[in-house]
């Protein structure tokens, strides 16, 4: 795969923020044009399989369509990428994902209950508005900051226009705060006008889940997504959760919050409007949080009940998640609000109404997650791996047909193996997988030792009319990365790809598939998105969390047994802090200054960060007067020097050449 010579990308949040807020029609269609092989079609014994699926689900049940249409106001216009999606299911889509992709294509502005509405499918995730006494409550941002906007204007347009006097994040993910720019203004933030409230430890957990590993979590959701798939019954036609695109630029945004929900339940009265707030760390995210709104008596429970089985450890990576802390929360949140609510939003896909459903629901969401958890500790403490496990582990009984508990978004099978790793970790305790070769030398090894490449292939071309894509596409893989120039072995992995996606009822197993064959037909270069770590999140992030940034792009063997002392002064922000290179490790102490130190730098924040986001050199604002150094300037342009810039473009189907 050809590598990008780009060498001004930064790895973080602002990567993620583009990965996923530059997902406009035309982008993507300028991404594949020419660039891909026309896909294969869907193999006798997968059409097959997906016509099974109709017989086994109760695709006449219309009552999702039902609640996902109620309370529909208005739409905007806009290029419909997704059209398809009104056609019965072609044999390359498993029905059960395109029934759940039908139905995240509804979108516009909802009314859910008196004084609260939502906007959905203009973005990923949902913007829920409030309405209060002088202002709006608005319940996250979407992705981008013209999705935002956008969102908000259609709400005007049939509702009175009247100022955004909060937002609320409900957590830390990108497509829940990435818009906040589109609804207000830093400057009303700074005066007071707008306030932002969060969950306890919000700032934190977008820097340790989004910035540390921000570079290769970006290429990964390239997969997850299916970003750079062209949109088709043949390509991407959902992610689980909603659409990949945000409306209008693309681009995202983040203020900090002003204000934190600390407490277990809190409760707090927001214009007129009476909220009670359940605190649920270490479910989907590290910081999230449930709102009850109990005069409408409309329960949000964020991101932890939505119309799927949700993530424990997404293919993007992140924190495992806990799925037995998750059951506790929607429990807790069934037992206090469950006897009075009457609607269940999310800030993903539609509501649904009446007491009796909600509660309902609920006790299945409850179950659904005890259940992945339970029953694969079970069979941990039997001894079964976690490939065996993932194997073993079926849908709880009685939700084999509850539409809300189907893979879309997880599965079983990875959530399985992500409680396995919350416990136990990536090693299953046999020796032999303990210290394994690494992949190149593993590959060629197997392949030696199969009869060589030929032999492998032709196997596997049995295995492949015989319908053993899973087999053909582990063994392919072996071939990729024994012998990079073998010709036939990328091809066929790729039409295996292809079949396991087309059966794929989970919409990121199908886009991670795909995107696989398509890389290995065309080797494309990932998506232009925008580099690094942006100002806005310099800004936002503290400065312990900008130099433990720094600390991951430092190239510790070229630094070698370099030592060096630095005092920073910030002159627009007043904040100081003292780093320390050693033994090939950046280290930094906020608020101090240290003695003898080799060089004492003055310099505003600002230009800090742009010479962090390698839009300035460092040199040239100290020969400028911008960044006034005491001492050694050089060992501050030395450091600099020793920060990698990350190509974002690392192969993820085919070795590194």
């Amino acid at each position: 795969m050809k590598q990008s010579k780009n060498r001004h990308r930064r790895p973080g949040l602002a990567h993620l923020i583009g990965l996923i807020a530059i997902l406009n029609i035309g982008l993507i269609a300028i991404l594949n044009q020419g660039r891909a092989q026309e896909p294969m079609p869907a193999e006798p014994s997968v059409v097959s399989a997906n016509r099974a699926v109709l017989s086994q689900l109760p695709f006449s049940d219309r009552q999702d369509f039902e609640d996902a249409n109620q309370g529909f106001i208005a739409t905007t216009p806009s290029p419909d990428p997704y059209k398809f999606l009104q056609n019965d299911p072609p044999p390359t889509v498993n029905p059960s994902l395109w029934r759940q992709a039908q139905l995240d294509a509804i979108n516009g502005l909802f009314k859910v209950a008196h004084g609260v509405y939502q906007i959905r499918g203009f973005s990923n995730a949902n913007m829920t508005i409030v309405e209060g006494t002088t202002g709006l409550i608005v319940i996250d941002t979407l992705t981008t900051v013209a999705s935002a906007h956008e969102a908000l204007e259609l709400y005007y347009a049939h509702r009175p226009r009247k100022p955004v006097v909060s937002v609320i994040y409900t957590h830390t993910h990108i497509d829940h705060f990435g818009g906040v720019k589109g609804v207000i203004s830093e400057a009303d933030v700074k005066a007071g006008k707008t306030k932002i409230i969060a969950p306890a430890g919000f700032m934190e957990a977008v820097a340790t889940e989004w910035v540390i590993a921000g570079s290769p979590m970006g290429r990964r959701a390239e997969y997850q997504l299916g970003i750079p798939l062209p949109r088709g019954d043949r390509g991407n036609i959902d992610i689980g959760l909603g659409k990949a695109e945000s409306r209008g630029a693309p681009g995202s945004s983040l203020i900090a919050p002003t204000d934190s929900i600390e407490k277990p339940f809190e409760s707090r009265t927001i214009d007129g409007v009476a909220m009670v707030f359940q605190l649920a760390p270490g479910s989907e995210a590290p910081a999230e949080m449930h709102i009850y709104l109990p005069q409408s008596r409309v329960l949000d429970l964020a991101e932890n009940a939505t119309h799927t089985l949700h993530n424990l450890l997404p293919f993007r990576g992140s924190e495992v998640r806990d799925a037995n802390r998750w059951s506790h929360y929607i429990s807790d949140a069934l037992e206090r609000f469950g006897p009075e609510a009457e609607v269940l939003i999310a800030q993903h896909h539609w509501p649904i109404w009446g007491n009796d459903r909600v509660r309902a629901r609920l006790r299945n969401q409850r179950d659904l997650y005890k259940y992945v958890h339970d029953q694969t500790v079970r069979m941990m403490d039997q001894g079964f791996r976690p490939a065996e496990i993932a194997e073993l582990l079926t849908a709880p009984p009685g939700l084999e047909n509850d539409w809300s508990s189907r893979g879309y978004y997880g599965t079983l099978s990875h959530n399985a193996k992500a409680v396995y790793q919350k416990y136990l970790g990536w090693y299953d305790g046999n020796p032999a997988g303990l210290n394994p070769l690494p992949p190149v030398e593993d590959a060629k090894k197997y392949v030696e030792y199969m009869g060589g490449a030929a032999s492998v292939i032709a196997r596997a071309r049995d295995d492949f009319k015989a319908g053993n894509y899973r087999w053909v596409a582990q063994v392919m893989d072996q071939v990729v990365f024994a012998d990079p120039t073998n010709s036939e072995a990328p091809e066929l992995a790729a039409r295996a790809f292809e079949q396991l996606g087309y059966l794929s009822e989970s919409a990121i197993w199908r886009n991670s598939y795909l995107l696989g064959a398509q890389e290995l037909r065309s080797k494309p270069a990932p998506s232009r998105f925008s580099p690094g770590v942006n100002p806005d999140t310099l800004r936002a992030m503290t400065l312990d969390v900008v130099f433990d940034y720094l600390g991951t792009r430092l190239n510790a063997p070229r630094a070698g047994t370099t030592q060096m002392v630095i005092n920073w002064r910030f002159s627009d922000t007043m904040e100081t802090a003292a780093s320390t290179l050693s033994h090939g490790a950046l280290t930094a102490v906020v608020g101090k200054d240290t003695a003898n130190a080799d060089a004492a730098v003055t310099i505003p924040r600002s230009v800090f960060a742009a010479a962090v986001l390698g839009e300035r050199s460092i040199a040239d604002e100290i020969r400028r007067g911008e960044a006034m150094v005491d001492g050694k300037a050089a060992v501050v342009t030395q450091l600099f020097g020793l920060f990698d810039d990350f190509d974002t473009a690392f192969p993820i189907v085919e070795p590194r050449r």
